[in-house]
């Protein structure tokens, strides 16, 4: 795994080390007298963009995320494209791709509860069996990702991967949310640039380091109208209150991925929380226009803006809370 060991023991706990304060790292008027150039960037990157918004800018207002993320509470689940399936509410996502072996589910949700309601459920209702449900990609070790995910290992035997320094993480601070299930039990670990492969479908893995110490991000092949198409997954979006060297790591990995992609060609940018890739939002235009063409493909042009907004909102977050930090 390519991790700077020197970086370790930081990254463990950065993502809880910084106190939550309303406009910490948040471009508000209350911090206007901060030079922002690298917002005014960002801003000029997303407007490129022929919408009336772009979900990436969200990044450099990181408190407006989760209000967003309600505006459609439970889209329910739904057929993404031919093999590719969105299983969550309005806020936190799973995705599960069916491939010729089984089904490759990634994140698990906070707990049993919602693995029951929207992942068993959702599969149902959409026709799929649960049962499986054979390799399980956890994207980073926050409870609403993994939280049940050691329900799922139980039932149904399924392999989890997750990155080692992510799996000390979650151990670490297992139990912060009574929300959150109990961990599941170390399995796999997943390295950078690995291929996570199950029947004929190969998801390459890229360690994202920023949001927690080893976040996972994706390049998941999905097959739209017969055609594959490579969908960009971030598992690691927001940069809001992190160290310093969370955001240097966060600055690498954009630039990384930057690169990558300019290479892959991704057709589109997912997440794991809506506000972040409107995803209930797709879906819904999904439902009411199925004829049209499917939002969640959205070009390599697109999804290369949704990086350099990325970028330049976390060094943008990272000024104000430098400036903020000085008496």
């Amino acid at each position: 795994m390519n991790l700077r060991s020197a970086l370790h023991a930081a990254l463990l706990t950065s993502a809880f080390a910084i106190p939550a304060q309303n406009s910490f790292g948040q471009a508000t008027p209350e911090t206007a007298s901060i030079p922002q150039p690298h917002l005014a960037k960002a801003r000029a990157e997303a407007f490129q963009d022929n919408n009336w918004k772009f979900p990436a800018l969200i990044t450099c207002y990181p408190n407006e995320g989760q209000p967003a993320e309600k505006v459609i509470k439970d889209p329910g689940p739904a057929k993404v494209a031919d093999n590719f399936y969105f299983l969550g509410d309005g806020i936190v996502a799973a995705w599960a791709v069916d491939t010729s072996d089984g089904i490759i589910l990634i994140d698990t949700l906070n707990n049993q509860a919602e693995v029951d309601k929207y992942i068993i459920g959702g599969l149902q209702k959409l026709g799929l069996d649960p049962a499986h449900i054979k390799t399980i990609i956890i994207s980073h070790g926050h409870g609403d990702h993994y939280g049940g995910g050691k329900y799922l290992q139980d039932k149904y035997g399924a392999k989890i991967y997750m990155t080692a320094p992510d799996y000390d993480f979650m151990e670490k601070n297992a139990g912060r949310n009574p929300v959150w299930g109990p961990p599941p039990r170390r399995d796999q670990v997943a390295t950078d640039g690995q291929t996570v492969t199950l029947g004929d479908t190969g998801i390459k893995l890229f360690i994202t380091t920023g949001h927690t110490p080893a976040s996972l991000s994706m390049l998941i092949p999905v097959k739209d109208k017969g055609q594959v198409r490579t969908l960009l997954y971030l598992g690691g979006i927001t940069n809001k209150g992190l160290t310093p060297a969370m955001h240097t790591a966060y600055d690498e990995w954009t630039t990384r991925l930057l690169k990558v992609s300019a290479t892959e060609k991704p057709a589109g940018v997912i997440g794991n929380h809506s506000s972040y890739d409107e995803a209930a939002t797709k879906i819904e235009k999904i439902r009411a226009k199925p004829n049209d063409d499917n939002p969640f493909f959205t070009g390599t042009a697109s999804a290369l803006r949704y990086l350099r907004v990325l970028k330049e909102c976390n060094l943008n977050n990272a000024e104000i809370e430098r400036a903020q930090r000085k008496p």
